[in-house]
């Protein structure tokens, strides 16, 4: 099953740097974590950078990326600085 590990801000909503999600799609992984914590994510995930094996889901099919036992979704919230 897909890992997904959680960067920032990400890891302090969800008291966790990873968990496994028995899912298909990157869409079906933000789902499941809008659903799993309650909304508290929802926001999050919508302006997050999210990778699958170190590449951004932009230059695979968004979304529609179709994940793998052994893949790893990585999910970045932005970050502000200067």
């Amino acid at each position: 099953m897909p890992t997904v590990k959680f960067y920032a801000s990400l890891r302090k909503v969800t008291g966790v740097r990873e968990a496994d999600i028995p899912v298909g799609s990157v869409k079906e992984v933000l789902e499941r974590l809008s659903s799993d914590y309650e909304g508290k994510l929802r926001r999050y995930l919508k302006i997050s950078t999210i990778l699958v094996n170190g590449k951004n889901v932009i230059h695979l099919k968004g979304k529609r990326t179709r994940l793998k036992p052994d893949d790893v979704v990585s999910i970045f919230p932005p970050l502000g600085g200067g």
